[in-house]
């Protein structure tokens, strides 16, 4: 009988941890890619299209960011543990990505709002438009750029981290852990 294993274990993460945790990856690239192709190519329509979809994904990402962070919390005692001398800079590095990426989008939203934008993704109206805040939109905007493309670098590390350091010099299974797979030979 197949056994859904939903829930994290010291063996290797859950599938609401895999699903999350790749789900999460793939919107981040579709925004920095974006982000990269207009800085790269400017605004033909394609790029435009690909841009269209940035502040309601935005939204979605922050939402499932927050129920990752939760369900993280929830399974704190039950994930697999880090190497000990690794676990700080792990526990620091995995901080860094979440503050990051809740910033980005909060700062997102805060630029919409504070250009007086109502902002209604897929039809939900989350708030109205209203007088706007030129100089508090372009602050917002100048941060949530930044951080963006800090972002990128801090994924690019944790990536890194992931195929360079566990896959290639540990070889210790984290891979294999994320991918749903035990970190012991069956």
């Amino acid at each position: 009988m197949l056994h859904v294993q939903w829930r994290d274990t010291p063996e290797r993460y859950g599938r609401i941890s895999r699903w999350l945790h790749w789900g999460i990856g793939a919107l981040l690239l579709w925004q920095l890619g974006g982000m990269t192709a207009k800085g790269l190519w400017g605004h033909p329509p394609w790029v435009q299209t690909w841009l269209s979809t940035h502040r309601w994904l935005g939204t979605l990402l922050m939402v499932l960011i927050v129920l990752r962070v939760l369900w993280a919390l929830l399974n704190l005692s039950r994930r697999p543990p880090h190497q000990q001398g690794l676990a700080r800079l792990a526990g620091a590095s995995h901080l860094l990505l979440y503050v990051l990426m809740l910033a980005i989008p909060a700062l997102g939203l805060y630029m919409t709002w504070a250009s007086g934008q109502p902002f209604a993704p897929l039809g939900m109206a989350l708030f109205d438009g209203g007088p706007a805040r030129v100089d508090a939109m372009l602050l917002a905007r100048q941060w949530h750029t930044w951080l963006g493309w800090s972002l990128l670098i801090v994924i690019a590390g944790h990536v890194g981290m992931a195929l360079i350091w566990h896959g290639v010099i540990q070889r210790d299974g984290t891979l294999r852990r994320m991918i749903g797979r035990s970190s012991q030979r069956q």
